[in-house]
């Protein structure tokens, strides 16, 4: 049975769920109950690949999802790491920093929890947030015919 709610835990990749995880392990890693990062592994990879952050110093908003932009906004005006940014490129170079600080953790996770146990923190703070501002941005799914009994 563990190995199948494994399997079903891991098989999900959208942006909330991959936050929560995220946060999840950065709770782990706080309470020291475990060391297994994959979910900050994979998270720094996706949004690398949305920002297109290791490929070039620069990033145009023709390359920037805006729905993303403004989710990775909120989250980080959220979890109060830094306040709401007012240009694109700042909100670039403040996501850049995030991304390397989630990068320093999952490299070297003694390193960070003797060094640095608040930046862990408030990069947990700041995967919730993300989380659930990814969730909040999702388009509801309404089904064409309600189901309201007075409504058919």
């Amino acid at each position: 049975m563990r190995n199948l709610a494994h399997n079903l835990w891991e098989s999900r990749v959208d942006l909330p769920f991959l936050a929560l995880r995220a946060a999840i392990d950065l709770d782990n890693l706080i309470g020291k109950r475990s060391e297994d990062l994959k979910a900050i592994n994979q998270l720094v990879e996706m949004i690398s690949q949305e920002l297109v952050l290791s490929a070039c110093e620069t990033t145009s908003m023709a390359q920037l999802n805006p729905a993303t932009a403004v989710v990775l906004n909120y989250a980080i005006d959220d979890s109060k790491i830094s306040t709401a940014q007012t240009k694109i490129s700042e909100l670039i170079r403040e996501t850049r920093q995030i991304v390397q600080s989630l990068r320093e953790v999952a490299e070297n996770t003694q390193k960070a929890l003797a060094e640095e146990p608040e930046t862990i923190e408030q990069l947990k703070s700041f995967c919730l947030a993300l989380s659930k501002r990814a969730l909040a941005s999702e388009a509801p799914s309404y089904e064409e015919e309600s189901q309201h009994p007075y409504r058919r």
